[in-house]
């Protein structure tokens, strides 16, 4: 069903420019995408308040304008799996395309799937990308009309910078952070927002999907020191912490998370806890800055009014809870995603939902609202509807999230997790969000987790 065959109607205005008249010869025919990505990008963000001192004014004015999908999640907590997922529509667990380097290059495990990117093109639309789009450069095999991978990372010297050299050699490799004083343009998201904004200068006969892909705030941290002076002022608040957090978990999971743990403790040790959170921050803001440029001109071209607007993160990040400090967990601070959509004359001011939505949604939900030839061989959900109207109840009120050692069920108050090899986690969101207390051995909810366990065939 396409949505917008409507007269399209201009809704918001940002940093007060007002849009020009239309002039592009696809107005009134399919509409365009704007597809931005940000990677690693946890609820810190104003529009979700996952931390209360987050400072990124684009989103936040955004987020009037566009709905703000509260509960959304990825398919899978990895750049690889997750980005997989979404771009061809189907489910880890049926692809099982689980992990980054093991499923690298995508192609080489789903030859046959045809890609978000591919579907458009078939069906008329000039396709675009710059960025981190696809994991590494799977993004550049992809068959674009136009592609720039747009690499810009400038480092301190030497490496690493701001981090510790026992989290870089013993856990992560990209543990680092700080500000790097060079010029901005130097910086991959300036490369990419000026391509985009280039992009929105040029005369397109055809509907267009571009898609824009930040990899900010991925580690390392670095980023111009302007934006790490947005937080001089501030005593950086922590992430909410529980020495006993990881009493009640899994066995299968506590060996990852105890490495972790020791690199939670050195951290903590060396005083730098608040410095990494708030090089964190700071390149959200970064991101945020890039973002605007690209939503302001955008305003000011002739596309605006026919041009649906996308904005999702990958996956989420812990910056401590539960001793972590990455991705690839199944609990919420992994699979929680920022994802706002706006569309001309579908979507109402400041609109919310906490209906639980997929990344895996996006395919089918895009293709719907383009109008263009559906697909029923897609894994997700549409959620056009919640668009126009946030209490609309979808066929499906729970989503999944998998990686390596298992897979949880998110629903609208809920998460349950079941490894592979049968253990199993439960907490209730209604009164523990931080997810501190885990319930699977409580007797007083049987009855809840005999119904979260039968959605794990479904």
């Amino acid at each position: 069903m396409n949505r917008l065959f409507l007269l399209p109607v201009c809704l918001f205005i940002f940093n007060g420019c007002t849009p020009k008249k239309s002039t592009s010869t696809n107005i009134n025919k399919a509409p365009n995408v704007l597809f931005i990505s940000i990677d690693d990008l946890n609820d810190w963000v104003e529009p979700l308040g996952g931390h209360p001192q987050a400072i990124t004014p684009n989103l936040k004015d955004f987020a009037t304008q566009a709905m703000n999908f509260t509960n959304a999640h990825a398919s899978a907590p990895l750049c690889n799996p997750s980005r997989v997922s979404l771009m061809t529509g189907l489910d880890p667990r049926s692809t099982g395309v689980v992990s980054n380097n093991a499923f690298y290059p995508f192609r080489k495990y789903l030859p046959d799937a045809e890609t978000m990117i591919q579907h458009f093109k078939r069906e008329g639309y000039y396709t675009a990308g710059f960025g981190k789009v696809f994991h590494k450069d799977d993004s550049k095999t992809e068959p674009w009309d136009e592609y720039e991978w747009c690499s810009g990372r400038p480092k301190p010297k030497p490496y690493p910078g701001h981090g510790i050299k026992f989290i870089t050699d013993s856990v992560y490799r990209y543990f680092d952070w700080g500000p790097v004083n060079d010029t901005i343009t130097k910086w991959g998201e300036n490369q990419i927002a000026q391509k985009v904004s280039d992009f929105f200068e040029k005369p397109h006969q055809a509907p267009f999907f571009l898609a824009a892909g930040f990899r900010l705030p991925h580690l390392g941290w670095y980023t111009h020191p302007k934006f790490h002076k947005m937080y001089d002022s501030l005593d950086i608040a922590l992430p909410d912490f529980s020495k006993d957090d990881i009493d009640d978990i899994p066995e299968i999971i506590l060996a990852s998370v105890k490495k972790d743990r020791s690199a939670h403790d050195t951290i903590m040790g060396r005083k730098v806890w608040k410095d990494a959170v708030k090089s964190y921050l700071a390149s959200v803001s970064y991101v945020d800055y890039e973002l605007g440029r690209i939503l302001k001109r955008l305003k000011a071209s002739p596309y605006y009014e026919n041009t649906i607007v996308v904005i999702w993160s990958d996956h989420g990040f812990h910056l401590g809870e539960k001793s972590t400090w990455r991705k690839n967990t199944l609990w919420e601070e992994s699979t929680r995603v920022p994802l706002l959509i706006h569309v001309p004359g579908l979507t109402k001011s400041s609109a919310k939902t906490d209906h639980p939505v997929s990344l895996l949604d996006l395919y089918p939900t895009l293709v719907d609202l383009c109008g263009i030839t559906p697909r029923d061989d897609l894994d997700g959900q549409i959620i056009s509807a919640l668009l126009s109207d946030p209490a609309t109840k979808l066929n499906k009120d729970y989503v999944t999230t998998t990686n390596v050692l298992g897979t949880a069920i998110r629903n609208k108050n809920w998460r349950y997790i079941r490894y592979k090899d049968g253990a199993e986690e439960l907490y209730d969101h209604r009164t523990d969000p931080s997810e501190h207390t885990n319930l699977i051995k409580n007797p007083e909810y049987s009855e809840q987790i005999q119904e979260l366990r039968s959605y794990m065939s479904k």
